[in-house]
Order: structure tokens, then sequence, then C-alpha cells
């Protein structure tokens, strides 16, 4: 049985400290939970009898040899130092996104195969439709891919979510806005699916929808090695918002829409093949069309929390690694950075260049 310290007691790191603490996680136990305010403190006393309560970081590493791991819940500037300690402590980690800020403050950790597991939050891999358009995508169904349209736009967040903490929604506390937050997880889903991208065009819009000085509305344009386009869209302002990622290869297309459902259009001929065959000006290519409905089975945040003790058993491998996390943060770092200076940008970007631009716009936000 292995035992972890959440670090950090907000949003999530309550929810996964009651899911610890609970046994729901097979082999993972809650040990202690770092909560730096009094009524925080109080409450996981109140609620978690037996739970030790870290005041700070450096009581927390004193006993790091009585657990075995760091779910990290802090915000997004203290994750680097956190895992580059735990690193170094020999201790597992399970960090939320995004691994950083910027892709240069991440060179300070280590990437390579360790004993200890280097865990990253992204429970959209833990989709069931996610793991099914991987599967077939990657089964080779689609053939040579050729073009994503991805419009995400259902993140609707008020002024309230912006304002509800100081860090929140800057170029100083936060890194940003739309892109190093809640798109963290498309980022990251778009390598996993498809690879990452070698270079993106992105047109940001900021502050559209709220009083804010970062990014609340985004288009990317990726291009691939392989020759694939993708186009990437997604805004916090819109709503009804849509979720809906359409995927165009040789043999067919594949459409993902709400988490829910899957359309799977299989062509009777290969795009390609007709091209350079056929003898009319408008061949029309037969296909079968089928939809199925999509259900979870169980909370992506289980199987995350469940996957990471598995690893550190040696049971599984982990369903995404902080190489992982620094990967979408490539993509997000590239992706500022074409739109400041208004042209296409090699993924991953010059980091010193992309480090002074954001330098840049936290003394413009002061």
């Amino acid at each position: 049985m292995k035992k972890a310290v959440i670090v950090g007691y907000g949003n999530m790191g309550s929810k996964y400290a009651e899911q610890l603490y609970n046994g729901q996680i097979k082999d993972l136990s809650l040990y202690g939970v770092l909560c730096r305010n009094q009524p925080g403190q109080q409450k996981i006393r109140e609620s978690m009898p037996g739970v030790v309560v870290f005041p700070d970081e450096n009581a927390m590493f004193e006993a790091c040899g009585n657990f075995d791991a760091l779910i990290i819940t802090t915000p997004h500037k203290e994750h680097v130092r956190v895992v580059q300690k735990a690193q170094h402590a020999g201790l597992h980690v399970l960090c939320e996104k995004p691994l950083g800020i910027t892709v240069k403050e991440c060179e300070v950790l280590s990437y390579e195969p360790a004993a200890c597991v280097n865990a990253m939050v992204f429970n959209w891999r833990a989709r069931e439709i996610y793991r099914q358009v991987r599967e077939y995508i990657h089964c080779g169904n689609l053939g040579r891919l050729t073009q994503v349209v991805w419009t995400a736009n259902f993140w609707y967040r008020p002024a309230f979510y912006h304002h509800a903490s100081a860090w929140r929604s800057s170029w100083g506390g936060e890194g940003g806005g739309l892109l190093i937050n809640q798109c963290q997880h498309l980022l990251d889903m778009w390598n996993w699916l498809f690879g990452q991208p070698c270079e993106v065009s992105a047109q940001l819009g900021y502050g559209r929808y709220s009083d804010i000085g970062v990014d609340d509305k985004t288009s990317l344009f990726f291009r691939h090695e392989n020759g694939m386009w993708g186009v990437f869209v997604s805004s916090s302002g819109d709503s009804p918002g849509t979720n809906r990622l359409e995927i165009h290869g040789e043999l067919g297309k594949l459409v993902a829409e709400d988490d829910r459902f899957l359309t799977i259009f299989r062509n009777e001929a290969s795009t390609i093949q007709v091209a350079e065959t056929s003898e009319e000006m408008y061949p029309k290519i037969s296909c079968t069309e089928e939809r199925r409905e999509v259900k979870q089975a169980e909370s992506e945040y289980t199987i995350i929390l469940q996957n990471f003790a598995d690893a550190m058993e040696g049971r599984e491998e982990p369903l995404a690694t902080i190489a992982d996390g620094r990967r979408a943060l490539e993509n997000c770092n590239a992706a500022y950075l074409s739109d400041w200076r208004q042209k296409k940008t090699e993924i991953p970007c010059d980091a010193a260049a992309y480090d002074r631009e954001l330098q840049k716009k936290i003394q413009e936000e002061l």
C-alpha cells in the first residue's frame, strides 16, 4: 500500500483527498495534505481524522520518509518547483496540468526513465470516447490522415471565475488564460491522438468576453510533418458551446461529439486511389455510416488515480507522463509566440524568446 500527500487543498486537491481517504483507490492511501491556510487545516482535521496536515513545503519534505508520493494541485507557477523537489527526494509524482508556465523553466526536471513514476493529470485520456477514437485511427482504419477540425468552445467562464483568485487569468499568476489553463487538456489530446504538430499559426483574442488581459479566444492552425493539417478553435465565453472533433482520412471520417456520440464514415475506396485512377470529373465515393453512443462507465479522475497507483506498483504504465506535460506546454508556448509575432512558429519554439516575451506581458500587467 503506497501512501500519498496531496499538495494543495483547493478544488481538485480536496476531491482527490476525499477519494483516497475513503479507500476508493486500490493500493493508495492518503497520508497527509499540505494546506497553508488555517480554515482548510481545521476542515481536514475534522473531516479526515488521522491525516497529517502540513503547513508548508519544508515540513512536508522533512517527513518524506513516511510517504511515497505527491499529488500536486497547487497554482500553476508552483508546479515545476514542487516536481523538482519531489524528484530529488525520490518520490513518485502526479502533477495537475499544466506542468509549468514556460518550457524553459521545465528544463530543470528529469525526463529520463526512473524508478519513480512521474505522471500528469490529463484526465481526458481516461475518457472512453477518446480511447476509442485513438484505437480506431491508430489501427489504420482511416488510412492516411489528411485534416482535423476541433471546435471546443464549451469552457464558459464568467467574470466571477476569472477574479476568484488573485493569480487566476493573469500573465504573472497563471502564465496566460485559455491556452495555459483549459486547453492544456486538448493540446495534450491532440498530441496523444495525432502526434505533436511541427508548426502553428495562431490568432488569439484577449479579454474578448471578460475584463481580463489574457486570452479567452483562440484559433490555431497546426501543420504536421506527415502532411496532416489541423484547425483548433476554442473560447471561454460562448454558450451554448460545442465540442466536436472531426477527423478526415483517405478511408473515411470520424466524428466525436460532446464526449458522447461517435459517428464513423467508411469509404468503399481510398480517396487517394480514386484520385489517381478515376476517369470521371466528379466521382462519388460510396460510404457507410455508423453512429454509436459511448458511455463513461467510471469517473475519469478515479481512472487517473488508480492508474497512478498501478504504475507505482509496476502493473501499468502511466496514462500521461511529465514528458507529455512538457509537449503540451510546447504547443501552448509556440501558439502564444505565434500570435504575439503574427507569424508561423515552429514547435517547440525558441524557449528563451518565449520567456522574454512573457516577461514583457507580465510587466505590462503591473
